[in-house]
């Protein structure tokens, strides 16, 4: 008989994969893996299929973590935004068949728990219609429709072109040095004219409102330089497949911005202030 122990660390990246794009953070992702693994412990694991078995000890525990997270959402001060994943995580567990970007795991916040949880085990995962019923435990033709509904609330948050590592770095790069020289016309250079920025402070200061144009977002940055509001240390990242870069002071990330890019301007910016999102990132 398999180890249990080894049988779950072999399905241990796809289950934190799975509770990341459930949940939107690794905090509670990573908790809700290892209380799956009490679980799975605890449990007669001589199963058929441990990862179907694993897969929905973990999408029940999500649905139940959202339910009780629903209340703290709705005092949140501010955006609420995805705590930004490294690439060597965000791709680890190569069980998505296709996979969604920041842009749609931040839209993914205003579907109903299980339109997520449906959306994400049969479109992203690949698990059949009867699979994901048997996980929610829920009818198939329901789990048909909840899907159909996550799928027609996300159709326009999807990025229409892929964007290349080189363009997204060159991108990013022009944008650290346009705002580090307060350089209004070339911030709005690179942005699209209906450009907005998204910003998640947390308990620290942060926009607490969409910002929409390139001249308001640009402004706020020239402004941020002018005020030397912004640390001095700075480093290129990926993130959820999207460029960007982080600011760093004492050692600690301060901020971490996300570009979305299409038509090789910036359409969207993403910036994560809350300390809770980027306690991993380090100098």
């Amino acid at each position: 008989m398999p180890d249990p122990a080894a049988v779950f660390e072999e399905h241990r990246p796809f289950l934190r994969s799975l509770a990341y794009r459930m949940l939107g953070t690794l905090s509670d992702a990573e908790d809700v893996v290892q209380d799956a693994w009490l679980r799975w412990s605890a449990a007669d694991t001589s199963v058929e299929s441990p990862k179907a078995f694993l897969a929905k000890i973990v999408t029940r525990l999500c649905l139940d973590h959202r339910k009780s997270a629903r209340v703290r959402r709705e005092t949140y001060v501010g955006e609420w935004l995805p705590e930004p994943m490294p690439d060597d995580l965000w791709s680890a567990g190569g069980e998505a068949t296709e996979d969604v970007g920041y842009a749609v795991l931040h839209a993914m916040e205003r579907l109903s728990p299980l339109e997520r949880a449906a959306f994400l085990l049969h479109d992203v995962f690949g698990e059949s219609f009867a699979q994901v019923a048997d996980f929610l435990e829920k009818p198939e033709a329901t789990c048909r429709q909840l899907a159909s509904r996550a799928r027609s609330h996300l159709k326009d948050e999807a990025p229409r072109f892929k964007v290349g590592a080189e363009e997204g770095s060159r991108l990013s790069r022009a944008f650290l040095n346009a705002a580090r020289n307060g350089d209004l016309a070339g911030l709005k250079k690179l942005l699209q004219p209906g450009a907005v920025l998204f910003s998640d402070g947390g308990p620290v200061r942060a926009a607490r409102r969409r910002i929409f144009g390139h001249d308001k977002i640009a402004r706020m940055f020239e402004s941020l330089t002018r005020r030397k509001a912004l640390p001095d240390e700075a480093r290129e990242v990926v993130f959820n497949g999207l460029p960007g870069f982080a600011y760093f002071s004492a050692g600690k990330a301060t901020d971490v911005l996300l570009f979305g890019i299409e038509e090789g301007a910036i359409r969207s910016v993403y910036v994560v202030r809350n300390p809770e999102k980027l306690a991993r990132l380090v100098a």
